[in-house]
């Protein structure tokens, strides 16, 4: 391999660990992924280290006159299986040789643009809290609340993407929103308090950060305490804004209906 050839190697490897990270990937199958392919190069120096906001990436060789490091910051997650699955399948492809370093960086840029479109997750997401609303027993006094608290739930993404919130900050205003419209609309239709928790809670499973408080144990059991720390805690926090959001929003809405 030429230098030009080796920097490619690393920039494809880079792609392909950046786009597993913000696919809300485990630590170490990003590691291991980013050394499969940078294990092309069969240099003796071949190291990868992953958390949930960085990649760092070093390649070097006896005839090098400096290690090629590559270092990335990481600030968007969403979890994306298939992403996943697609850049690992690259990987085994580019060490088997059925694919080259070009094709291969081609094929990363089309996963990394592929996303799901904005009307397909908010659909998923009213059909998510409604199968929770049947899932938790409610009927059909239940259901049409939990249709109502998914809209509203939809509605606080848009405010979420014109003001850019953070995970925490739009934990506790999406929760908060839900949590204060709702009893309004229970006592309304006169739906039993039953109704309103199973409503609530069916709203709290699609942003309950449950991948990535498994991701942060299965990083933890394969010895990766950092990456596995970082990313429970991170689990937590987004737990604990859900939970001040509806504690809000519940205190507000009984305090003005009393």
């Amino acid at each position: 391999m030429e230098e030009n050839q080796y920097k490619m190697l690393v920039k494809v490897a880079t792609l392909a660990g950046i786009i597993m990270l913000e696919s809300n990937a485990e630590s170490y199958r990003v590691e291991t992924t980013v050394e499969r392919i940078l294990s092309v190069s069969q240099l003796p120096t071949v190291e990868a280290f992953a958390n949930t906001t960085g990649l760092f990436i070093t390649l070097d060789g006896p005839d090098f006159p400096e290690p090629i490091t590559y270092i990335k910051r990481i600030s968007q997650r969403e979890t994306h299986l298939s992403k996943i699955h697609a850049v690992n399948q690259i990987s085994r492809d580019l060490i088997s040789k059925e694919i080259d370093l070009a094709t291969a960086y081609h094929n990363l840029l089309s996963i990394k643009k592929d996303n799901y479109s904005i009307k397909s997750s908010h659909m998923a997401t009213i059909l998510l809290v409604l199968s929770f609303a049947v899932l938790l027993g409610g009927d059909f006094n239940t259901f049409l609340l939990a249709m109502l608290a998914s809209f509203l739930l939809v509605f606080t993404y848009y405010i979420r993407q014109m003001f850019q919130l953070n995970d925490f900050i739009f934990g506790i205003f999406a929760t908060m929103v839900v949590a204060f419209c709702m009893p309004f609309i229970t006592r309304f239709v006169g739906a039993s308090d039953r109704a309103l928790d199973i409503t609530i809670i069916s709203v709290l499973m699609p942003l309950f950060p449950g991948t990535a408080f498994t991701n942060g144990f299965r990083d933890s059991f394969k010895g990766d305490y950092g990456a596995g720390v970082a990313k429970i805690v991170e689990a937590l926090t987004i737990a604990v804004s859900l939970g001040v959001g509806v504690a809000l929003g519940l205190f507000i809405a009984k305090g003005i209906m009393s």
